[in-house]
């Protein structure tokens, strides 16, 4: 006796349900597979199917399977190595008013360098092709660059907006900090370690240190000085305290 339609139709839905999800185990296992290879390999060499079926235990035919082909592989590896970096670097993207501005920029910072400092053939090879979803013409770097500044600019436009300070003409410097940084950092892993490098700490410093002189020259142009030693909490109860003034 056949069970009645609809319990048939949830069975179907349950087993594409599981099938899906098998499915996207086995893609993970493979985008950390070829993550792991690329990173072991000279950054000349082509990492082959085989040698990421091996890798994730898996048969070459399974590898072919979830992807359409090798450059919808390749493009779905940046992806992964993509978000990974943007969510590392997202996770420390906090405006806490505990701290400085400076303290918080340079926690970016170093993250940011960190990053690419320990995975610099992850980070040249998001740069060397197309990204899963993305137009042809866009890099991991590109893209990554507008989600960050993205991020950065619903921080500031949201703390500014409690001020009642129109931001929005700067929104192209927020773009422009983050393409400096990437440029900073993207020349210092280019940088052979052998030669007169500066240390990691040195380069997030010197990149906190340009942000906030930016941050603090356009904001004084505006008529606000910051202390640089005070908080964020600090500095935006000043900010309220001088609007309120103003009002009365």
């Amino acid at each position: 006796m056949k069970p009645p339609a609809h319990l048939r139709s949830r069975r179907r839905r349950a087993g594409g349900q599981r099938w899906d999800e098998h499915n996207s185990t086995r893609q993970a296992q493979i985008l950390e597979a070829a993550v792991a290879l690329i990173e072991q390999n000279d950054p000349n060499v082509e990492v082959s199917i085989q040698q990421i079926a091996e890798r994730a235990g898996l048969a070459r035919s399974v590898v072919y399977r979830q992807f359409d082909n090798r450059e919808d592989l390749d493009s779905r590896v940046r992806e992964f190595i993509l978000e990974r970096y943007v969510a590392e670097v997202e996770k420390v993207l906090v405006l806490d008013p505990a701290k400085t501005l400076e303290d918080i920029i340079l926690d970016v910072m170093r993250t940011v360098v960190r990053w690419a400092a320990e995975h610099p053939k992850l980070y040249q090879y998001g740069q060397s092709g197309t990204v899963h979803g993305h137009a042809a013409g866009e890099t991991s770097l590109t893209i990554g660059r507008h989600r960050v500044a993205e991020t950065l600019w619903q921080q500031v436009s949201s703390w500014s907006g409690v001020l009642g300070i129109d931001v929005l003409p700067y929104r192209p410097v927020v773009y422009g900090i983050v393409g400096l940084v990437e440029g900073m950092v993207t020349e210092y892993i280019g940088t052979p370690a052998d030669s007169e490098r500066p240390d990691q700490e040195a380069i997030a410093r010197l990149l906190a240190s340009s942000v906030w002189h930016l941050y603090a020259g356009h904001a004084a142009d505006r008529g606000y000085q910051f202390d640089r030693s005070a908080t964020m909490g600090d500095s935006l109860a000043k900010l309220l305290a001088d609007a309120a003034a103003q009002r009365d």
